[in-house]
């Protein structure tokens, strides 16, 4: 009879989320996981295949909690507020060590593009997945009459990923906490977006 799993496997999710987030897919080794996760080799094959299942596990894992922070910010405000919350709330409202690892999802584009063409078309696709998010808020608000016509919804959602994209690269070198929150102020005053939290 095969032995039962001796962890908590959601827990161990979150410890490989943060391993691979803070250190990136090819940096994190699989003795590096096993020691994190506190199991045995067999225990981990039996439990998530591989590092590679692992990863793409993960990697979902955080397309769907980004996807909710927005959506909540979205139930919250019922406007396009919730752009401005879900970008305040990711880099200004968090320590700062947790937006200093910026985004892993785009962390895993600029690391494997040229290495792991597949994990990276993941990441993307995952991205594509938040910024349908952004697309719902701007057509609503254009449904409604809040927001100007003038752009599609899909053009500024794409926009706004740009703008999300260059943020989380940002949040990983030196940037100050003021700078961070300048940046975001400008580039929404510039889409027509409040500014202020």
């Amino acid at each position: 009879m095969a032995r039962p799993i001796e962890f908590d496997r959601d827990e161990a999710l979150e410890v490989a989320l943060r391993l691979f987030w803070q250190k990136g897919y090819a940096a994190t080794s699989l003795n590096q996981l096993l020691e994190a996760l506190q199991i045995g080799r067999s225990s981990f094959y039996a439990a998530f295949g591989d590092k590679r299942t692992l990863f793409v596990e993960v990697l979902h894992l955080f397309s769907e909690r980004t996807r909710q922070m927005l959506l909540a910010a979205w139930e919250r405000t019922g406007s396009l507020a919730a752009i401005r919350a879900f970008f305040y709330g990711t880099l200004l409202d968090v320590p700062r060590y947790r937006a200093g690892r910026g985004c892993m999802m785009v962390n895993t584009i600029l690391e494997l593009a040229e290495v792991d063409e597949d994990l990276s078309a993941l990441a993307a696709r995952e991205l594509a997945r938040v910024e349908d998010v952004f697309e719902e808020c701007f057509e609503h608000a254009q449904r409604v009459g809040e927001f100007s016509v003038e752009r599609s919804a899909a053009d500024l959602a794409g926009h706004v990923m740009l703008l999300n994209q260059g943020l989380r690269v940002a949040s990983r070198t030196r940037v100050s906490r003021m700078d961070l929150k300048n940046h975001v102020d400008v580039a929404l005053s510039l889409l027509g977006l409040p500014a202020e939290a």
